[in-house]
């Protein structure tokens, strides 16, 4: 039986055990009051996730994972990858909450390289960055250093993956050319936060057939032109 944390908090999907002062993300206070954050991305990855595998980097403190988790057919896992220490901790508590047996979560970034990155957690002033958190070039306050990996690396080449879903903070085309075995091998839906660079997906996954299909809350979303989604 797992012993509940003091900073749990319910919504329909399940339980959470939520970072404290970040009480300015969304994420944060919708989960707080019971709600759930990015209500469409979750619904469109659980309508489309198939019979495959789901890759979800930048993770937060798990509030896609019961969503996601429950959605899952019976052999797929979920890769779930958060580089933040503080964060990765909050969701390995909530992963225990929810007895999600299907779900493997690594500490750790997503990136083009393995080994070890610069990753801001926190601001100048000592305030936690939770999912702004981000890679830097430069020591500084607030800098801590944390593992990188490339998925190709990661994910065994056995597995089908079906959603590719990045939330990286402006790391995302690194962390595709970690990926580039995965998407060529499965050609997996892409979901990427923030990410505008049409172009670039042109050039390197246009061979592929990738193109722009529509966007959900602050995600594009990317898939081969004979994809019906």
């Amino acid at each position: 039986m797992y012993d509940l944390p003091q900073d749990w908090f319910q919504n329909d999907y399940g339980r959470y055990s939520v970072p404290e002062g970040l009480d300015h993300r969304p994420a944060v206070r919708l989960i707080k009051a019971g709600k759930i954050y990015e209500p469409n991305t979750i619904r469109f990855m659980r309508t489309h996730a198939g019979t495959g595998d789901i890759i979800h980097a930048g993770t937060f403190f798990g509030d896609f994972l019961p969503g996601l988790s429950g959605a899952m057919a019976l052999d797929a896992r979920i890769w779930a990858f958060e580089p933040n220490p503080d964060s990765h901790s909050h969701a390995q508590r909530t992963i225990a909450m929810n007895a999600l047996d299907n779900v493997t979560l690594t500490h750790a970034a997503v990136s083009n390289t393995d080994g070890v990155i610069r990753f801001q957690t926190r601001d100048t002033q000592g305030n936690p960055l939770g999912g702004h958190s981000r890679f830097v070039t430069a020591d500084g306050p607030g800098v801590e250093q944390v593992p990188a990996i490339q998925l190709d690396n990661v994910v065994p080449q056995d597995r089908q993956v079906s959603i590719l879903q990045l939330d990286v903070e402006g790391h995302e085309r690194a962390a595709l050319d970690g990926a580039m075995g995965i998407i060529t091998r499965c050609r997996p839906i892409l979901i990427l936060e923030e990410f505008r660079y049409k172009r670039w997906i042109k050039a390197k996954l246009g061979h592929l057939g990738y193109e722009l299909k529509q966007k959900i809350h602050a995600n594009r979303i990317f898939a081969p032109a004979d994809r019906t989604l």
